[in-house]
């Protein structure tokens, strides 16, 4: 996988323009790319905007729109009826899903995730926590904070079943 963002520019006559290749480019190219595991950014050529979430949204709608089935109709209502606070959890909550699947990317469709899903909250913790384990227990006795000390307690309870189907 490409690790380097493809810098893409749209201009005004909704032409996509990508530097690194020095040429222009369609929607069909920016999905094989996508697919080939680059990542993309998309800018307005003239404002500077981040287009990006339109532009992948534009491909999933006009090229997969069996992939937009993943969003129930309810959940659409939703987000469009929801305020500042509730658009901020859904945020967090679909940014935490994003690192279960790419856990899963990484891990495949290992049967262990199945029969082990502490593996799932294990990942969603590293995410959490920018300490390593070490640190994080080093901390738990110093910490005043009640979710970092549940974090830390919900850790060692992982390590300890971990090593328990070892």
């Amino acid at each position: 996988m490409s690790v380097e963002r493809v810098h893409i520019k749209r201009y005004p006559n909704r032409r996509y323009y990508a530097r690194q290749l020095s040429k222009y480019v369609s929607l069909n190219e920016i999905e094989d790319m996508i697919q080939a595991g680059q990542t993309i950014e998309v800018h307005d050529s003239q404002s500077g905007e981040d287009l990006t979430r339109s532009v992948l949204a534009q491909i999933i709608v006009e090229r997969h729109p069996d992939k937009m089935e993943l969003f129930p109709t309810d959940m659409l209502h939703f987000i469009l009826r929801s305020n500042d606070a509730m658009s901020s959890f859904l945020r967090d909550y679909f940014r935490h899903s994003i690192t279960y699947l790419e856990y899963l990317h990484r891990h495949g469709g290992s049967p262990s995730l199945v029969n082990q899903p502490t593996h799932w909250l294990k990942a969603w913790l590293d995410c959490l926590t920018p300490n390593t384990t070490e640190d994080a227990a080093a901390d738990s006795t110093s910490s005043d904070d009640p979710l970092v000390e549940r974090v830390n307690q919900l850790d060692q309870r992982l390590r300890h079943l971990e090593s328990r189907n070892d």
